[in-house]
C-alpha cells in the first residue's frame, strides 16, 4: 500500500485548517510550550506513577518503570487545579468530556439510581441518557425556564421527590450565564448528589471569572478540557470533599481506564499551570469579547440573545439569530467559502430558532480583542450575504500566529 496519498491529502487539510477562523465554541489551541512532547516517544508509553527512589514502580504483583518527572508536573498541576477550583481533589486520569461524564456518574452512583439531567432542547449532552442508560441507571429530565435562562428549582425538587433521584448531572452546552446553582442546592437538600458539567467554561471558574461551582453546592465538576480550558482532548473530575474523592478515585482508577495517555497527561498539566499564571486575564478578555461580538452583530441589525444579567454573555459564547437571513446551509456555505468556521445550532434547540453559537475561546487566546470583534462581526455578515472576504479573513488571521495567556517564548 502506498500510504503517502492519504498522508498528502491530510497534509492539506492541516494547511487548509490553519488558514481558517476559528469561531467554534467547541476548540481551541494549545501553547507551543503545552504541544511540546505530544509527538516525543514517551507517547508509547504508560505512566504508573514515579516509582520508588530507583524509578520502580511495584503494583502487587505488577513491577513497571516509574516516571518521575512526569509526575512532578502532575502533582504541580493537580495542586493547581485544586486551589483554582476550591476542590479537595482532582483527577486527570480520565481520557476525554465523555470519558469525565461516565467516569463521574459511574464513580457516585449505583445500578438502579435515578439520575436527572438537562433535555437537549435546552444544551444537554446527546450522550447523557444514553449513558445511564445503558449502565443500569434511570433517567428524569430536569426543567429549564428559557425565559429567565435559568432552571426551575420548583419543578426540580418536586420531580427529586416524585422520583427519589440520587444525582442531578448538569449537562449543558449551550448557555450565557452562571447556572442558579445555590438555589437548587437548597430546593433539593444537602443528601443528592450534584455533578456539574464544566467543559465550556472550566477556564472561565479557573479563571475567577465564572461561578464556583464546588463552592456553591456542586459535588463534582466533570470536564474535557479543550475549550476555555485550552488543553488537549482530555477530560478531568474535580471533587468538594476528600471523603467522596477518595471514594470516587478508587472506582475511576481502578476500573474505567488503563493508560491516562501520558504526553497528553503531561499538555494538560502544562496547560493547567499556564491558567493558574494567566488564567484571570485569560477569562476576563473571553467575557468582554463575547460582550463586544454579541454588541457588534446587534448594531448590524442581528438579533443577539442576551444572558439573564441583561448583557450579551458572561462566557466565552454569543447566540447570534439567523432564521431570518436566509437558508442556514447556504449560509454556512458562504462562510466556509470565506475561510470561516463557527457553530450553527437548529431550530429545536433553546427556543426553537436558528442561530450562530459564537465562541470567543480560541481568538482570545490567538490575542484578539474588542477592536477584533467589531471586524470579525462584520466579515461574518459580508461572508453570509455572499460577498468575498477571504482575503481579509487570510490577513487577519496572518496578524495573530501567537499564543497568548501561556508560557509561550514569544507571546
Amino acid at each position: 500500500m502506498d500510504i503517502g496519498n492519504y498522508l498528502d491529502e491530510i497534509k492539506k487539510e492541516e494547511a487548509r485548517n490553519k488558514e481558517f477562523l476559528h469561531l467554534t465554541a467547541n476548540e481551541n489551541q494549545l501553547s507551543k510550550t503545552a504541544r511540546m512532547f505530544l509527538g516525543s516517544k514517551l507517547s508509547e508509553r504508560y505512566f504508573f506513577g514515579p516509582g520508588n527512589g530507583s524509578g520502580i514502580v511495584e503494583a502487587g504483583s505488577f513491577v513497571g518503570l516509574g516516571l518521575k518527572s512526569v509526575n512532578d508536573i502532575i502533582v504541580a498541576a493537580k495542586e493547581a487545579a485544586k486551589d483554582m477550583l476550591h476542590a479537595a481533589d482532582v483527577n486527570l486520569n480520565v481520557l476525554s468530556g465523555v470519558h469525565a461524564m461516565m467516569s463521574s456518574i459511574l464513580s457516585t452512583t449505583n445500578p438502579g439510581d435515578v439520575v436527572m439531567t438537562v433535555p437537549h432542547e435546552y444544551g444537554g449532552h446527546f450522550a447523557t441518557e444514553g449513558i445511564l442508560e445503558r449502565t443500569g441507571r434511570k433517567h428524569v429530565f430536569a426543567d429549564f425556564n428559557m425565559s429567565t435562562l435559568s432552571f426551575d428549582v420548583e419543578k426540580i425538587a418536586n420531580k427529586f421527590e416524585e422520583s427519589n433521584a440520587k444525582a442531578l448531572y448538569l449537562d449543558v452546552s449551550y448557555y450565557l450565564n452562571p447556572h442558579n446553582l445555590r438555589e437548587i442546592r437548597r430546593a433539593i437538600g444537602e443528601d443528592p448528589i450534584i455533578i456539574y458539567d464544566a467543559s465550556h467554561t472550566m477556564g472561565l471558574i479557573m479563571g475567577q471569572r465564572f461561578q464556583s461551582p464546588l463552592e456553591e453546592g456542586a459535588n463534582v465538576i466533570s470536564a474535557n478540557t479543550h475549550k476555555t480550558l485550552p488543553g488537549p482532548h482530555k477530560g478531568m473530575v474535580a471533587f468538594r470533599d476528600k471523603e467522596l474523592a477518595d471514594k470516587a478515585n478508587a472506582i475511576i482508577d481502578g476500573s474505567l481506564y488503563s493508560t491516562p495517555h501520558t504526553t497528553h497527561l503531561i499538555a494538560l498539566s502544562t496547560t493547567i499551570l499556564e491558567m493558574k499564571e494567566f488564567g484571570q486575564a485569560f477569562a476576563e478578555q473571553i467575557i468582554s469579547n463575547s460582550n463586544a461580538i454579541g454588541q457588534a452583530f446587534e448594531s448590524l441589525g442581528y438579533d443577539v440573545r442576551k444572558a439573564n444579567t441583561g448583557r450579551y454573555s458572561e462566557n466565552h459564547q454569543a447566540h447570534v439569530f439567523i432564521d431570518n437571513k436566509g437558508d442556514h446551509l447556504d449560509l454556512y456555505k458562504n462562510l466556509i467559502n470565506n475561510n470561516i468556521i463557527t457553530n450553527f445550532e437548529g431550530e429545536e434547540l433553546s427556543g426553537g430558532r436558528w442561530f450562530i453559537r459564537v465562541g470567543t475561546q480560541e481568538i482570545t487566546r490567538r490575542g484578539m480583542k474588542e477592536t477584533e470583534m467589531a471586524q470579525i462581526a462584520n466579515l461574518v455578515d459580508r461572508a453570509m450575504k455572499g460577498l468575498n472576504v477571504k482575503d481579509e479573513v487570510l490577513a487577519i488571521n496572518k496578524n495573530f500566529p501567537n499564543i497568548f495567556f501561556s508560557f509561550d517564548k514569544d507571546e
